[in-house]
Parts: structure tokens; C-alpha cells; sequence
């Protein structure tokens, strides 16, 4: 178990660099950011499951294509949502929103939450109802003072789970899933590519940033990597539970290299956010604990 907290915690550091990288990649627009990101990132995605033995289940998502032609646009569109929270997570730090994504990674647990009770009719705990009402008025007063509420904040912590329904409904977790995900995403970085990019300009980005631009890649695989890889040794609760790491991490990355701050009118809605993803962190501490308490008494 020791080993998969702390290849966890690894994965989220390694997250948290992939979130302050686009800075070493300026001047490139965020678009180019993106697809040399997805361009160095998908063969070694490859290798993984090649690595992993987990080709059969590449093979079993082709042949449900071939068999359900429609099933495809199915997989673009989950394709389209990540491709969606992958530019943010590129755009907010260079363009000073680093603290207003973190704090959508930091209400994702929550809006999840509340989506398992909508869409899956999953009941809340009592933690889990004071953790809602809590955010709940973090966004009333947020949108009370500032008149709006931060767009991104917005879309990460509701698109998630969008994103997350549509590959539960399409049936392509694990692997197989990231697999159609970054296919698509890669093919369409080609296009991109192909219609704006010359050989000439692929040898001068290249060139400008021979070491970030290879690393960015191979960061990003050796990421998911670990990532799928502790996932097999964890208990889902203390999974979960280690989820709340990487918004913590971001926020620090904010704060201390992109050398953002949390102004007065936010600090009340943001502290109450905070104070309702620290209950169910409390909650997923409890369920562990009792969890590791039942497993040694079998």
C-alpha cells in the first residue's frame, strides 16, 4: 500500500509540473502547446500498453466499432470533452487563471458527487450533504460578489463529469478508454498540424526547445503510467481519497510560481469550497480507516 501512496503522490507531482510547463514553452501559442503535447504523448501511450500487455483491448474497441459504425462518434465526442479540459488545463496558468482551475479541480469531487446522485440515483451521506451545502453557498457568494462566476472554475468541475458519464455510458474505462481519447485528439493535432505547420517550423520549435518539447511527452506518459499503475494497487476509497493531492498541488504552483493570489472578495467563497472538500477528505479518511480496521480483523 505504501508503495501505491507514493507512487500516487509521484504521479500528482509530476501533474503539477505538466501544469506550470507551458510557461517554458512560450512564446508557442497554446494550441501548439497542446498538440506537441498530444504528438509526444501517444506513442509512448502506445508503449505502455504494449508494455502492459493490454492490447487485446484496443483490438476488442475496434472490433465494437467495426460492428457499431455509430458507436464512433460516440468516441469523438468523449474525445472532443477531454480535448476541451486538456487546452484549459494549458491556457489557465500562462494566462494568470491558475487558482480559478485549481478550484474547479477542487469542486470536481463535489460536482461528482452530486452527479452520481442525479444520473445513478447514489445516495449522499450526511458528510457528503454538508460538503454540498457548504460549496453550494461558496458559489452563491461568489456569483453574489463578483457577479459571475469564473467560466473555467465552471467547466472543469461540470465537464468533468460529463466526460465521465459519456465513457461510463460508452463502456470504455481503463485503458482502452485513454487510448480512443488520445487517438482521436492525436489525429486531429495531425490535421492542425498539416493545414499550419511546415517542416520548417517543426525544425525551428524543435529546435528552440529541444529538451521541453521531448520531456513534455515523455512526462505526461510516465504520468499516466504511474497513475494507472497505482490505481491496481490502492483501495478505490484511498484512491479516491489521494485524488484531492493534485488540486492541492496546482494551487501551490499557483501561488508560488505563477505568483497568483487569492484577492478579498474571493476569500470567502473560496474558503468555504475548501472547507467542503476537506469534509469529504475527512469522510474518505473515515472510510479508509474503517476499511483497513475490518480487513484486519479478517
Amino acid at each position: 500500500m505504501i508503495k501505491g501512496i507514493t507512487l500516487l503522490i509521484f504521479a500528482s507531482c509530476l501533474f503539477a509540473l505538466l501544469y506550470y510547463y507551458p510557461v517554458l514553452l512560450q512564446p508557442l501559442s497554446i494550441i501548439d502547446i497542446f498538440c506537441w503535447r498530444l504528438l509526444t504523448s501517444f506513442p509512448a501511450i502506445i508503449v505502455l500498453i504494449i508494455i502492459q500487455k493490454k492490447w487485446s483491448a484496443v483490438t476488442a474497441l475496434f472490433t465494437r466499432i467495426k460492428q457499431q459504425p455509430l458507436y464512433l462518434l460516440g468516441l469523438i465526442f468523449s474525445s472532443f470533452l477531454l480535448t476541451i479540459q486538456m487546452m484549459i488545463f494549458i491556457w489557465a496558468p500562462v494566462n494568470g487563471h491558475g487558482l480559478s482551475a485549481s478550484l474547479g479541480y477542487f469542486l470536481l469531487p463535489l460536482t461528482m458527487v452530486i452527479s452520481g446522485q442525479i444520473f445513478y440515483k447514489e445516495k449522499l451521506s450526511f458528510l457528503q450533504k454538508i460538503a454540498v451545502g457548504l460549496a453550494a453557498l461558496g458559489v452563491i457568494i461568489e456569483i453574489t460578489t463578483t457577479g459571475a462566476f469564473s467560466w473555467e472554475t465552471a467547466i472543469i468541475a461540470l465537464g468533468y463529469p460529463i466526460y465521465f458519464i459519456t465513457r461510463r455510458k460508452l463502456q470504455i474505462e481503463g485503458i482502452a478508454g485513454t487510448f480512443s481519447d488520445f487517438l482521436f485528439i492525436f489525429i486531429g493535432c495531425l490535421i492542425y498540424f498539416s493545414l499550419n505547420y511546415n517542416a520548417h517550423k517543426i525544425i525551428g520549435d524543435i529546435v528552440h526547445f529541444p529538451i521541453y518539447i521531448p520531456m513534455l511527452g515523455i512526462i505526461t506518459a510516465i504520468a499516466f503510467a504511474i497513475y494507472f499503475f497505482a490505481r491496481q494497487l490502492l483501495p478505490l476509497g484511498l484512491f479516491g481519497l489521494l485524488g484531492y493531492v493534485e488540486p492541492v498541488l496546482l494551487t501551490i504552483v499557483s501561488v508560488l510560481f505563477l505568483h497568483e493570489t487569492v484577492s478579498s472578495e474571493h476569500i470567502a467563497s473560496y474558503g468555504l469550497i475548501w472547507l467542503s472538500v476537506c469534509i469529504l477528505a475527512l469522510e474518505g479518511t473515515i472510510f479508509v480507516l474503517r476499511a483497513i480496521k475490518r480487513k484486519r480483523i479478517r
